[in-house]
């Protein structure tokens, strides 16, 4: 998603689920970086394989092994700080190997 993108959905009032997947080795440092965030009022963590994509930047284990492992964290919130969010993320963690999309969320809510 281009910037003029981003800047065209941050008008909107909606929710969106925010998706990150990034290397291992940066969930300790990310988490502690959305722990810090004032729009993150939570979100979930998990390990996860990723298959396809840019085989030429996989070790020689992965190509073997046919995935290669990250970490996913999962987040929702407004749109509009959801890039604003993603404005700060891209500018800390710039050439870090993170992947992303967000999407519209029709209904997040706790059972009560």
């Amino acid at each position: 998603m281009n910037a003029t993108r981003l800047d065209d959905i941050q008008e909107e009032e909606n929710e969106a689920l925010l998706t990150l997947v990034l290397p291992p080795a940066l969930s300790d440092m990310l988490v502690d970086w959305l722990l810090e965030q004032p729009e993150v009022e939570g979100f979930i963590s998990l390990p996860v394989n990723g298959h396809g994509g840019s085989e030429h930047s996989m070790s020689a284990a992965e190509k073997v092994a046919g995935y290669r492992k990250g970490w996913m964290v999962q987040t929702h919130m407004p749109q509009k700080a959801a890039c604003e969010l993603l404005g700060r993320l891209k500018q800390q963690f710039r050439g870090s190997d993170v992947h992303y999309w967000m999407m519209p969320l029709i209904v997040g809510v706790h059972l009560e």
